[in-house]
């Protein structure tokens, strides 16, 4: 087990199968490594950075990571149910196959950012920029996206069926079809095909 420490800085690292849950700290620093199989289940890291890391089968449920920064980021397969990110920067950040239900984006900025075949059902994305975002095969259900920035955002290969999203938010968003009709009925308009 690592030990997190307030303002600990780890750089050119390697966590496997390590239980860290329950681990609270202020700024600590993740710079060149991987976490496989690791257990950061409600874990409080305020002021994280996490900057050219990978992340592999890890159960992140739970996790507060407020103001955090995330830069060059991959997590592949893990369990984010009811992680909150909120006011935090993504940067060059990819989610593939990750269980994201419940998740807490709110008010974060993401730049260069891709979510790929993850579950993204009831995710909180209220008021975060994610202006040129690709999300791909995701399921976002019932997710909040009211006063998001949506432009060039993809969701083209989406569910979003029962998304919450106000009109302004929508100006630019990639939608396929079916899902223009959709969203066109959540504002009184009825599409006739």
């Amino acid at each position: 087990m690592i030990p997190l420490l307030d303002e600990a800085a780890f750089i050119n690292f390697e966590v496997a199968d390590a239980d860290l849950e329950s681990a609270n700290a202020e700024g600590v620093s993740f710079q060149g490594g991987c976490f496989s199989r690791t257990i950061l289940r409600q874990t409080c890291l305020q002021r994280l950075e996490l900057q050219d890391v990978m992340l592999t089968d890890c159960d992140l449920a739970n996790a507060q990571f407020p103001d955090a920064r995330v830069v060059r980021v991959t997590m592949t397969k893990c369990r984010l149910t009811g992680l909150q990110l909120g006011e935090s920067f993504l940067q060059d950040v990819q989610l593939v196959n990750c269980i994201g239900q419940m998740s807490q984006f709110r008010f974060s900025k993401f730049k260069s950012c891709s979510f790929e075949d993850c579950d993204l059902r009831e995710a909180n994305f209220q008021g975060a920029d994610l202006a040129g975002v690709v999300f791909s095969g995701c399921d976002l259900r019932n997710a909040e996206l009211s006063q998001a920035t949506l432009t060039g955002t993809d969701l083209a290969s989406c569910n979003i069926e029962g998304v919450r999203v106000n009109q302004e938010a929508l100006q630019g968003v990639v939608l396929a079809p079916h899902q223009a009709a959709y969203v066109a009925g959540l504002f009184g308009v009825t599409v006739k095909w």
